[in-house]
């Protein structure tokens, strides 16, 4: 791990004699010479001459084997943005290729507004300078490599900066330079960077699970030398001649990452202790025949297997993955690649000048990288006028993790995770999207607020004229990217203000009507939006500056005080006096177990002692009594007070009568932890009628819940009912 490269420049001079034609090397020359002038004597806060900065990039770039414009720019880059020197200086002395490189990797200081520059704010800086650098990139990849390993170079030496710098720049690398890396397939760097931010901003954590590893790994050790050997002799005994194994340990960025998503914290960290091994082979056929023999050696395990070979992953990585079950009784994950897919999954796009006896480079990865920068320019583009939308657009919608998505046509649709068949349908056009109201998921009629899977074929079908307001209420999770939703936001910023205003009625009228609140005055509500009268209300709701939601959640707050109430909350004190509250214990005398002591975040389960008494136990605790039939167990969650008091509200949903639908809407139900005390349906010549009872916490949470049942397929309308309302007629029992 080089740090520093002596200022004298003799070791990258020797690593660029290995590879580079002797014009080439006249170049680097040229470069470092014009670099060491005009840094002079300065240093670094580390107290190293600071050309050690950009020899040591430049050095970095060298070993694998990057070409002289790269390595000159790399060596430049700090002095168009430190000194005096001007790009068009630059330009006139190395060339326009280089130029261009140092000047996508130079911040921005001004912004010119006709004759007069004026200085941009710190926020504005980081946007202008990461949008051009991107922009950039988009031409040439050059310029995103050379941004990472000089962000690697300054996390490798940041110890000697301030410690609010140290984490403002582990946050950075975090959320732009880490992902940037992973989407271009740099494994090794983007792990280096991650595990280098968390050390500053959670040490506690990252030792934790750094000593956990360390462990894991002699455990592992012990069982690779057994199964490592039974491996290769029973591919070999195939004829297939295995060029390395070796074990593959999880990255600790991502450990860290999952155990938050669990509720983790302080130093409980879910490690997996599946030892994951690698077998690298000579070809892509030996890779599916090495996995048959192993699959005939120990018995996979179903739904563990991934072909990453024919459905390569978006940053250019392959292999095939397995898990086994070893003689021995322990689970194996499996990784089958190539020696080019070994290197690829490590080094990514720097492949693309890595020379290893064999070229690594080829023209479908090419294009899997050009798709890459399609995606960036198209979400840059979504606000031109505005270059912090831009810029956070394409960092969510395209540094996300991403999945494949197929068109009927067989073409791919590269989305991040989590995105749904309305982001799909934008993602092709525009006018699609606006006109979706149907999605096929693999031939099943699919919610178009339920997020896609890698490899689901989509077909849209388009039944409407115009988007829905609804869509732009990301809590409802219609939409999941920054481009499609600008897309949305701009259909109505288009509207005529006459069709605004009647729109926006309407949609006043039909969002109370759902809620029961026919009788409100519009004028009433204007006032409570803070508008001046229902006219400039409907104006905003027509132009989707107000979302019916949001409307909806604020008349729900005036009036939420109106009709029962319920509570549900239950307060719990810990030996020391902390105070708690816990929900769904009906009341119940609560004691919090002395042993596993129970706080915020873990998960909980209620062993009852009699009809009014229980103690609380965190999941999995040891003094934990068994209950094969869960007769004694409550299922408990913590809570606050504000959520101790619950709402209860009738809601009737009519709609198709299918198989599956109550199914759909106590499952919405149990996400959301909303209790249900009472469930009716109703069917009646192929339509059905189901009212629920619900336990709501708040209005927000109630609009949400309306608005999600609707969304459901086949659903054709919900409405709150007032207490004094009739139950529905009788009809027959149907399948729901």
């Amino acid at each position: 791990m080089v740090h520093y490269i002596a200022e004298d420049g003799v070791e990258l001079f020797e690593l660029i004699h290995t590879y580079l034609p002797p014009e080439d090397r006249q170049l680097v020359v040229r470069a470092y010479d014009f670099a060491r002038q005009h840094h002079g004597d300065e240093r670094r806060m580390s107290g190293e001459l600071f050309i050690t900065h950009p020899l040591t990039i430049a050095y970095y770039l060298a070993e694998y084997q990057l070409d002289a414009p790269a390595l000159a720019a790399a060596l430049l880059h700090d002095v168009a943005e430190d000194t005096v020197v001007s790009v068009e200086e630059i330009r006139d002395l190395f060339g326009a290729e280089v130029a261009l490189l140092v000047d996508g990797l130079t911040k921005f200081k001004v912004v010119t507004t006709g004759a007069a520059q004026q200085p941009l704010g710190p926020e504005a800086v980081r946007d202008a300078t990461l949008r051009k650098l991107f922009w950039t990139m988009t031409g040439d990849v050059r310029v995103g490599v050379i941004k990472l390993f000089d962000r690697l170079h300054n996390m490798r030496t940041i110890d000697a900066t301030s410690l609010e710098s140290q984490r403002r720049k582990a946050e950075e690398t975090l959320a732009v330079y880490a992902p940037l890396a992973n989407r271009l397939g740099m494994w090794q760097l983007k792990n280096e960077l991650e595990a280098r931010s968390l050390r500053i901003l959670d040490l506690r954590a990252y030792e934790a699970i750094v000593a956990r590893q360390e462990q894991l790994k002699h455990q592992h050790q012990r069982l690779y030398a057994r199964i490592s050997p039974e491996i290769a002799a029973r591919l070999t005994a195939a004829g297939i001649q295995p060029v390395d194994i070796f074990l593959s340990p999880e990255n600790v960025h991502s450990i860290y990452r999952q155990s938050l998503q669990e509720g983790r914290q302080g130093s409980h960290f879910s490690l997996d202790d599946t030892p994951r091994l690698v077998v690298v082979l000579r070809d892509v056929s030996d890779c599916y025949l090495a996995l048959g023999h192993i699959h005939q050696l120990w018995r996979p395990v179903p739904g563990k297997f991934d072909d990453y070979i024919a459905n390569p992953r978006d940053n250019l990585y392959q292999s095939l993955h397995t898990t086994v079950v070893h003689s021995s009784g322990r689970r194996v994950k499996i990784r089958f690649r190539t020696v080019t897919m070994n290197i690829l999954s490590e080094v990514g796009v720097l492949a693309r000048w890595l020379r290893i006896g064999r070229p690594l480079w080829s023209e479908e990865l090419a294009q899997r990288v050009d798709a890459l920068f399609a995606n960036i320019e198209q979400s840059m583009e979504v606000e031109p006028a505005d270059q912090h939308s831009g810029v956070q657009a394409m960092m969510q919608d395209v540094f996300r993790d991403q999945i494949m998505v197929y068109t009927p046509a067989g073409d791919v649709k590269e989305l991040p995770k989590g995105a749904t068949p309305l982001d799909f349908a934008y993602a092709i056009h525009s006018e699609v999207g606006a006109q979706c109201r149907i999605a096929l998921v693999n031939d099943v009629p699919t919610p178009l607020n339920e997020p896609l899977r890698d490899g689901d074929h989509v077909r849209i079908i388009k039944k409407g004229l115009a988007p829905q307001r609804i869509w732009l209420d990301e809590d409802l999770g219609f939409l999941t990217t920054n481009t499609a939703r600008a897309k949305v936001r701009r259909w109505f910023r288009r509207m005529p203000a006459a069709d605004a205003v009647a729109e926006g009625q309407h949609l006043l009228a039909d969002e109370l009507r759902m809620l029961g609140l026919c009788d409100l005055s519009p004028g009433q509500m204007a006032g409570w939006l803070d508008f001046n009268s229902p006219t400039e209300l409907y104006h905003a709701l027509g132009r989707a500056e107000v979302l019916p939601t949001t409307l909806a959640t604020r008349v729900l707050t005036e009036t939420w005080e109106q009709g029962p109430h319920r509570n549900v909350g239950t307060v719990v004190e810990s030996e020391d006096g902390e105070r708690f509250i816990i929900i769904d214990a009906s009341q119940r005398t609560l004691r919090l177990c002395r042993k596993c002591r129970p706080r915020p975040n873990d998960e909980l389960i209620g062993f009852s002692r009699n009809k009014r008494q229980v103690t609380v136990h965190r999941q999995g605790c040891t003094v934990l009594p068994m209950d094969p039939l869960a007769e004694r167990s409550l299922k408990l969650r913590w809570g606050t007070d504000e959520q101790c008091e619950v709402r209860v509200v009738t809601v009737q949903v009519d709609g198709f009568d299918r198989s599956g639908l109550l199914y759909e809407i106590a499952e919405l139900m149990r996400n959301e932890r909303i209790n249900m005390p009472a469930v009716h349906a109703d069917t009646y010549e192929g339509t059905a009628t189901v009212r629920l009872e619900m336990e709501v916490a708040s209005p927000r949470q109630l609009v949400r819940v309306l608005h999600r049942i609707r969304a459901l397929v086949n659903v054709s309308d919900v409405t709150c009912m007032s207490p004094q309302q009739p139950s529905p007629p009788p009809g027959r029992n149907g399948a729901l």
